[in-house]
């Protein structure tokens, strides 16, 4: 399959959402799994739907992995669930396919606005078709940053924001709206909720790294703690203090979507 027609895929998965949570009238969490709550239950049904439908592999943060072939789509169907749940308007769907070489299309749709971020490998970063580019800030002091977690004191960053769904928060990374994102005081998050929004910023310029050195490019559920910024010494001044100044744990190991 080429890439636009991947493409196509996953826009078709993330109508699908979007249409199945418009009807969705129930609330509160499933019982089936930690932090899961009804929607994404409906969210996972309608879009796994369409991508296993169109003979893609689907590794979900819901329902785990299921299909085959060279393709895998690696999907939070709302990141953001408890935003979404309680009425927050700041959650997204998040699709990253992958091949063996890495990232190959990705794609996050604000399910609050319906703006959607879109990447292919080497071609650049789109908000709703418009190429964008990350924030060229290497002074901490004069960054605005997003974070999931508990920071270690007052950094000296410009300002903080906290919203709740990476995905969403990493794009507005990859179109300058935001000069980094990371992870704090011991959270964490998965592939699911970081693969298309880093695939997303790296095409718009910014630098990843992962704060322990990780491999962030892997499809099973495992924790890591991503740090995205619009520059490289940014991302770099950024990790060097969360490495260097203790922090104490979260309470539960962050998916910043639940």
């Amino acid at each position: 399959m080429e890439s636009t027609e991947i493409l196509d895929t996953l826009r078709a998965a993330a109508d699908a959402v979007v249409v199945a949570l418009s009807t969705f009238e129930g609330s509160g969490l499933s019982g089936e799994r930690q932090t899961q709550y009804h929607l994404d239950i409906v969210a996972d049904v309608a879009a796994c739907g369409i991508l296993l439908g169109r003979g893609l592999a689907v590794f979900s943060e819901e329902s785990g992995a299921q299909g085959s072939g060279d393709v895998t789509v690696v999907i939070d169907p709302v990141d953001g669930s408890t935003n979404t749940d309680r009425g927050i308007p700041f959650s997204c769907i998040s699709l990253c396919a992958l091949d063996g070489q890495g990232p190959l299309v990705s794609l996050v749709r604000s399910l609050t606005t319906g703006v959607t971020y879109e990447a292919i490998r080497g071609t650049g970063a789109r908000r709703d078709g418009v190429t964008i580019h990350a924030s060229d800030q290497v002074d901490p002091a004069q960054a605005i940053v997003g974070v999931n977690g508990i920071l270690p004191g007052h950094q000296g960053w410009a300002q903080v924001r906290t919203m709740g769904a990476a995905a969403l928060e990493i794009c507005l990374v990859a179109e300058g709206a935001l000069d980094a994102y990371l992870q704090a005081g011991g959270a964490s998050i998965h592939p699911w909720d970081y693969l298309a929004g880093i695939h997303i910023a790296e095409e718009a310029g910014a630098h990843v790294l992962s704060i322990d050195d990780e491999p962030l490019t892997v499809i099973e559920a495992v924790p890591r703690r991503p740090l995205v910024a619009g520059t490289k010494a940014l991302a770099l001044a950024l990790a060097d203090t969360l490495r260097t100044h203790p922090h104490r744990p979260c309470p539960t190991v962050g998916d910043s979507g639940a």
